[in-house]
């Protein structure tokens, strides 16, 4: 997950500067402006931001943090699906088996020869 995050942050810094307007935000989350601005004043909004004189600003990292959040709970993420019910079909069994099979380590077969 961290190579994740950092191809994410990578691509946003090209795309934005570290640190973030409303507008800039709500372009990366496709919210509205002022359902960000409705959520700050009411203390609901999930991504931490601060005041440099009259702007209301977000750290770049920050944003890219909740987005991966964002997709670690997200039900369609292949790795947050629930296993289905009823037995395993043939193939997911085998496949269990083969995973817990040791491997060999390679053979010397020069040194048995002598």
């Amino acid at each position: 997950m961290a190579l994740a995050e950092l191809s994410l942050i990578n691509f946003l810094a090209s795309l934005y500067p570290p640190t973030l307007t409303v507008r800039q935000v709500s372009e990366i989350t496709s919210e509205n402006e002022q359902t960000i601005r409705n959520a700050i004043s009411q203390g609901k909004y999930p991504i931490p931001s601060f005041k440099l004189g009259s702007k209301r600003l977000f750290r770049l990292l920050d944003v890219a943090t909740y987005i991966d959040e964002l997709c670690a709970i997200d039900p369609s993420n292949p790795l947050n699906r629930r296993r289905k019910r009823g037995r395993p079909t043939k193939v997911q069994q085998q496949a269990t088996l083969l995973s817990s099979m040791p491997t060999k380590g390679p053979s010397n077969h020069a040194s048995n020869q002598g």
